[in-house]
């Protein structure tokens, strides 16, 4: 025998308990007339009391049909109700399982009231399922926030290894800063010693300068250009002691002789004995641009203006230049061999008969 389910038991009450009644009708019916064909044979008072009792009998009977019938569909209203409620609170369980929350307990609870005691322990055995699932979530949260601590503190600690780090840095740097200066002051002082050798080494002490220009073409043609118009001699002195001095000259010329002449001057510089030197500078000064074939060498003399600030004492490292702007012409260094190897020589002859 196959044991119905209790969902197919509940549809089956629901469709056919109206066809049931309707057979149990049938049969009162067909045995009220099976009755009255056996008593045919009856006396007619006897007859009548029976079949009155059994007439009471199945109004009784059909009464009772009428409550069952009512309370079939009294029953049948319950019951869609209770599957309404159960599918309601399906729908909840299922959201519930889906977040693992319960939203609307309120609900829930007054759901439980038309459940069987099975699905009721069924509910709350997930309900249980469902609090050891929150705990175990509480637990890990605890152990998050610990580690959010743990993390928090090693941050601190790395902080303040960073700034201890920076602060390392800012002294280096300091450091650094000092060495650097340190190092550009003695680069500095290494230079001027350089320049002392280079000077003493090239310098005259005489009052008379050989000036070897080479890389003539090129100097002209920047000369030109404007990118370097003019070239310093190495200094030299009227002697050990002496006056400091330096020759300038402008290849293509400067003041009245830009473009046509090349043009030389004398330069007065500050010297370590300037304080013993007479002043203003009175010396005689004779300009020479020397052939290469000592043939014919061009030359100019001037003396010094005593009260051109020229031949003042010097207060800056130079004074201003003073000369002759027309020295050479430019046509004549064709000529001659005024340049020769792509080099030029220009002596410069300072008097120091009278110092």
């Amino acid at each position: 025998m196959q044991t119905m389910k209790r969902e197919e038991r509940r549809d089956h009450q629901d469709k056919e308990v109206v066809h049931h009644l309707s057979y149990l009708l049938l049969f009162v019916q067909r045995l009220s007339d099976f009755v009255n064909s056996k008593l045919g044979d009856f006396h007619a008072f006897e007859k009548s009391q029976v079949i009155t009792s059994m007439a009471n009998t199945i109004e009784s009977l059909l009464r009772k049909v009428d409550v069952i019938t009512n309370g079939s569909a009294n029953f049948s209203s319950i019951l869609k109700g209770h599957g309404t409620r159960i599918s309601h609170l399906e729908k909840s369980i299922k959201l519930c399982l889906m977040d693992d929350v319960f939203p609307d307990s309120t609900r829930l609870n007054s759901s439980l009231h038309g459940l069987s005691q099975v699905e009721t322990k069924r509910i709350l055995q997930m309900l249980e399922n469902l609090d050891a699932k929150t705990a175990n979530h509480e637990v890990l949260l605890v152990e998050l926030n610990s580690m959010l601590q743990n993390q928090n503190k090693e941050a601190k600690r790395l902080e303040t290894q960073l700034k201890t780090a920076n602060d390392e840095i800012r002294k280096l740097q300091r450091r650094s800063e000092y060495l650097e200066h340190t190092l550009t002051a003695r680069n500095f002082a290494i230079a001027e010693l350089e320049e002392y050798v280079k000077q003493e080494q090239f310098s005259s002490f005489d009052g008379v300068l050989i000036w070897k220009i080479t890389d003539f073409a090129r100097r002209r043609n920047e000369a030109i250009t404007g990118q370097h118009s003019s070239i310093y001699s190495p200094c030299f002195y009227t002697s050990r002691h002496g006056y400091k001095m330096c020759a300038r000259i402008y290849l293509n010329g400067d003041g009245k002789g830009k473009g046509t002449h090349i043009s030389i001057f004398f330069v007065i510089m500050r010297g370590q004995y300037d304080a013993l030197l007479r002043w203003p500078f009175r010396q005689k000064i004779t300009f020479m641009l020397m052939d290469h074939d000592n043939m014919e060498h061009v030359i100019d003399s001037f003396r010094p203006d005593p009260s051109s600030s020229s031949f003042q004492r010097p207060q800056r490292e130079t004074n201003i230049a003073s000369g002759c702007p027309t020295f050479c012409p430019l046509s004549e260094l064709n000529n001659h061999a005024y340049v020769k190897d792509d080099t030029m020589f220009v002596k410069v002859i300072v008097d120091t008969t009278d110092i």
